[in-house]
């Protein structure tokens, strides 16, 4: 028995150790600190920038619609144009094509702020609209960018922590905001905004060449038909698209709208409590990000564990309008963005580390359009409602329909993998 025990804990201590030498590999590696770097520094940009114009208009219009759709307006296209985006990013010149598209990003921020200094509404939404495809391109290079460079041992590390300075950069943004929103123009943002994307195209100058790796006889097939390949036989991926497109639809398009209603109109917190909420929410979600590879090792033999995690986050999400005070706003949102980033984290590194390396861009593409759509749905229709009735009431609704949605989730899918073990989102 001694021995027995002696041995495993040898193992045990060799695996932390192997652990450990991962990471340092992973977070000392050149290409990681550039993509890191790079989606840090434009995520600041984008942040400060969307933030500050959406609570100019919810404060000088007073327009709980208006202030949403310039979150709203940036899905559209990555909807409509999918099939662009996928061949964007499957083409041999990656990078050239993220570079471009971020240069654009800047371009774009530039007149958004030129715009909105003039309240120039119609052709401001315009630019989101377009601001929203060149995301949408960069948003999948990303994902094709991780599975390359990290192939191998490093890929699941790589998996949990790439999208974390994404995170820092959203906090950063508001951080910005509450700091200098009210002392600079809308036009000064935009170009700050402008220069945070110059900075991320260098990065990503400075990364080596990658491609998806599809053949052009692999390429041939619609995205939807390459999905299908992918999930054939996959139910626990399909699981973890479920939820993933739960996750971005309902938990973020309701985020989305609650950000900024709730802080101006439901607590009369101003643009100052816009900024707040951000730095709260920025905080929460990283934290949340960096405790599924801290916490999965635990948690990962819990049945139905992603499900019990968008549960409590529906009804973090219902508590949140109602809050009394500044504080308790504060403590329901994080604790909502915290559940929302851990499974939407567990969701993404599952569908990265289990897609076949040729199906990835379509599969990534597909996820994204429908839980745009989904979040689209949701930002417009809660922006609209808290219009027209109490917003706690919205979120009370929508945070039944979130637990109804998974629940029918995990008896539909989560029958057929019931005899493969424990249902985790990551394993």
């Amino acid at each position: 028995m001694n021995t027995q025990h002696t041995e495993r804990a040898e193992d045990s201590a060799a695996r932390t150790e192997t652990g450990r030498q991962l990471w340092r590999t992973l977070l000392t590696s050149r290409n990681f600190l550039f993509l890191w770097a790079a989606m840090l520094i434009s995520s600041t940009g984008t942040f400060f920038l969307v933030l500050t114009v959406s609570a100019k208009l919810l404060i000088e219009n007073d327009s709980g619609f208006s202030a949403s759709a310039v979150f709203g307006f940036q899905w559209i296209l990555p909807i409509l144009l999918m099939g662009v985006i996928r061949r964007a990013c499957e083409g041999q010149r990656l990078r050239r094509t993220v570079v471009v598209s971020e240069l654009g990003g800047g371009l774009i921020s530039l007149a958004i702020g030129v715009l909105s200094d003039h309240s120039f509404l119609t052709p401001l939404l315009a630019c989101f609209l377009v601001r929203g495809l060149l995301e949408g391109i960069t948003k999948t290079a990303r994902v094709v960018y991780t599975r390359q460079l990290f192939n191998g041992p490093l890929l699941k590390p790589a998996s949990y922590v790439f999208n974390t300075s994404m995170l820092l950069g959203g906090g950063a943004g508001g951080v910005l905001g509450s700091v200098l929103g009210e002392h600079v123009s809308v036009l000064a943002v935009g170009a700050l905004s402008a220069a945070a994307f110059t900075v991320s195209a260098c990065c990503y100058a400075w990364l080596p060449q990658v491609s998806a790796g599809a053949s052009e006889a692999e390429r041939r097939p619609g995205t939807w038909a390459q999905v299908r390949g992918a999930l054939r036989g996959q139910q626990r991926l399909a699981l973890s698209v479920v939820y993933f497109v739960i996750a971005v639809g309902v938990l973020q398009g309701f985020h989305n709208v609650a950000r900024t209603v709730i802080p101006v109109r439901v607590l009369d917190l101003g643009s100052p409590g816009v900024m707040n909420v951000q730095v709260i929410g920025g905080t929460a979600l990283l934290l949340g990000a960096v405790a599924v590879p801290a916490l999965l090792p635990w948690l990962g033999t819990v049945r139905r564990l992603s499900l019990w995690i968008l549960v409590a986050a529906a009804v973090a999400m219902g508590l949140a309008p109602h809050a009394v005070g500044a504080s308790s706003l504060y403590v329901s949102y994080f604790a909502y963005l915290f559940l929302f980033e851990f499974l939407f984290i567990t969701s993404q590194a599952q569908m990265i580390q289990d897609t076949a390396p040729d199906k990835l861009v379509a599969l990534t593409t597909f996820t994204n359009a429908v839980g745009t759509t989904m979040m689209i749905a949701i930002t417009l229709l809660a922006g609209a409602l808290s219009d027209i009735m109490d917003f706690g009431t919205v979120g009370v609704a929508l945070a039944g329909l979130v637990s109804v949605t998974g629940c029918a989730t995990e008896l539909i899918i989560g029958r057929a993998i019931r005899k493969e073990g424990p249902v985790v989102a990551v394993r």
